[in-house]
């Protein structure tokens, strides 16, 4: 990859059709993660759908029961709120999860449409001022989740595995991490 440069407005970047194999794949698997297998109920709203119907639907859940996933990853991406009052963190939950999954499944499919639009690496990379946000929310999920796995939790840990032999399995998905940073910092720059 090489960095993102700007261009009457619009960031481009050259990616290698691996790249484009590659990054497509992490951000479905981080929509399959957030949606539970099930993207179609996080995408955009229908909008003949009563809005109202959709409220009471959410409200219905247990507010004593927080739903807290065991997955390490999902706890990142959705840290608890309040950690030490279970009240407050439920209903924090409770209002606000589903609109933060369906946003993350909605940026994540901005991403993949952009994607799609490099016919695998043929055609630079070009995103729009108003994907830009969309990019940047899904690059940052998407090396948390990878950093989650990897068990990188602060600069002394990400060094640590940097220095990891080649022969080590971790060490591709820790160059992985390095080219998700890389790329949120070239997109940044190019701003």
């Amino acid at each position: 990859m090489k960095k993102f440069a700007r261009r009457r407005g619009v960031l481009t970047a050259a990616l290698s059709p691996y790249e484009v194999e590659l990054l497509t794949s992490l951000v479905r698997q981080v929509v399959d993660l957030v949606s539970d297998g099930e993207p179609e109920g996080f995408a955009t709203p229908d909008p003949s759908a009563d809005p109202f119907e959709a409220l009471a639907a959410d409200l219905q859940v247990d507010p004593d029961a927080p739903e807290v996933s065991d997955d390490p990853v999902l706890r990142r991406l959705f840290p608890n709120a309040y950690p030490h009052d279970a009240d407050a963190s439920s209903d924090f939950r409770r209002f606000t999860e589903r609109g933060l999954r369906t946003t993350k499944v909605t940026d994540a499919q901005v991403v993949l449409e952009d994607l799609a639009a490099t016919e695998e690496g043929r055609v630079d990379l070009r995103v729009r001022p108003d994907h830009v946000e969309a990019w940047l929310r899904t690059l940052t999920g998407v090396r948390l989740a990878v950093a989650t796995r990897l068990g990188i939790t602060d600069n002394e840990s990400a060094e640590e595995l940097a220095a990891l032999d080649e022969s080590d399995p971790r060490s591709f998905m820790v160059s992985v991490y390095d080219w998700l940073g890389f790329a949120q910092e070239t997109m940044v720059g190019a701003l």
